[in-house]
């Protein structure tokens, strides 16, 4: 089998409900749905999730360029694509960093590969050893009052575990806010707060001892990526775990943030770290130190969702922590997708989420398939799809 053509087709989803984080608002998620043709006549599918030039310096327009000039071209087309490992490597060589351009392109050489054998994603990892994922839903952004009012709808659906967005509004706000879901929530459920570095170290160490009285599960990336340093200096002088995420990208990054003793546990997101096959290699690292992982993604339809579904279903160590209930979730601003049917989103069928869990496709592949009709619709206004190939 042998690669014939690249697709990739840009998308625009906008958001039921804007994001507002440190690093600003989004409106809607700007994604890359891409395929793989080969000569046999199957096509792999893969969606890149929203795009953020200040998270992952990656946009748009930055992983269509990187695959139909320079993947695709160079790498992709004439390989058999069950050739992961060196097509990875490969790109690595190609390009530093881009891993999310990366990522999408794994997700879709993935899909091909279950089906061209018949099977699940999940089982060319190593089978099922999560058969459901436990979730913990990332909240919008609101006041005090209003976050109350969200957190007890999202108990009862089902999620034992709630995620503020914090960094965005000032230090005293922010622990107003943690002070306002607590109390709503009651204290079994765990509340994670994320920062996506907004605080300066002061900051962050002010914020974290006096919202250790409300029992916080997991504080996210409290200080800028850079500051590793800065990360093991709070997380000894505070009562929360940090759970680093932007700092940890690159397999040496863990290293780093392992030797200098700055986590009590680590954030991974599926493209941050490159795809499926180096999130496995992530994954591992982390589990070597003991350090629990906690996934996300950059927010995306059933296509992407699929993707990390499949991940966290294979991966043994990804069922000891809730995982983050992002994805359609978010996108549409529901609590499942079983009591709100989606129609008009990228997958035909999306991924089931239900009382607070998910559960990975069963069919070939991803196990979802791709909604034409819906890739129409939410092209991205002036912007063409690329074809490299025949």
């Amino acid at each position: 089998m042998k690669i014939t053509m690249i697709e990739c087709i840009p998308v625009s989803l906008k958001f039921a409900k804007p994001v507002v984080m440190s690093g600003g608002a989004e409106a809607a998620s700007h994604s890359v749905i891409v395929k793989i043709h080969t000569d046999e006549g199957i096509t792999g599918i893969g969606e890149s999730g929203g795009t953020s030039l200040w998270y992952m310096g990656e946009s748009q327009d930055s992983i269509m360029s990187n695959i139909t000039n320079i993947f695709a071209p160079q790498i992709l087309l004439g390989e058999d694509p069950f050739n992961i490992e060196k097509i990875v490597a490969r790109m690595d060589k190609a390009a530093r960093a881009n891993n999310q351009s990366k990522a999408v392109v794994d997700y879709a050489l993935h899909d091909l590969m279950g089906k061209a054998l018949g099977v699940p994603v999940y089982k060319l990892l190593g089978g099922l050893s999560n058969p459901r994922i436990a979730l913990a839903f990332v909240m919008s952004s609101g006041t005090a009052a209003e976050v109350g009012v969200e957190g007890k709808k999202l108990v009862k659906a089902g999620f034992k575990g709630l995620k503020l967005k914090v960094g965005a509004r000032t230090p005293d706000e922010d622990i107003e806010l943690v002070a306002a879901l607590r109390e709503a929530v009651g204290n079994k459920i765990k509340i994670m707060i994320d920062a996506n570095g907004g605080w300066l170290y002061h900051q962050a160490l002010y914020v974290l001892q006096r919202v250790a009285k409300y029992n916080v599960y997991v504080a996210e990336q409290p200080v800028p990526w850079w500051d590793i340093d800065g990360l093991a200096r709070l997380r000894r002088k505070v009562d929360v775990p940090v759970f680093p995420d932007e700092s940890a990208a690159e397999l040496n990054d863990l290293i780093k943030i392992i030797e200098k003793e700055a986590a009590d546990g680590l954030f991974l997101k599926v493209p941050k770290a490159g795809g499926i096959l180096k999130s496995r290699k992530w994954v591992a690292i982390a589990q070597a130190a003991n350090l629990p992982v906690m996934c996300g993604c950059m927010i995306d339809s059933g296509i992407g969702a699929a993707s990390t579904a499949h991940f966290l279903a294979a991966t043994e160590w990804m069922g000891k922590i809730e995982q983050e209930a992002i994805g359609p979730l978010n996108l549409y601003n529901i609590p499942d997708t079983v009591s709100t049917p989606l129609k008009d989103d990228l997958a035909v069928k999306v991924p089931r989420y239900e009382n607070g869990f998910l559960y990975p496709p069963e069919g070939v592949g991803m196990g979802v398939e791709l909604n034409e009709d819906a890739v129409k619709k939410l092209a991205t206004p002036g912007k063409s799809p690329t074809i490299v190939g025949k």
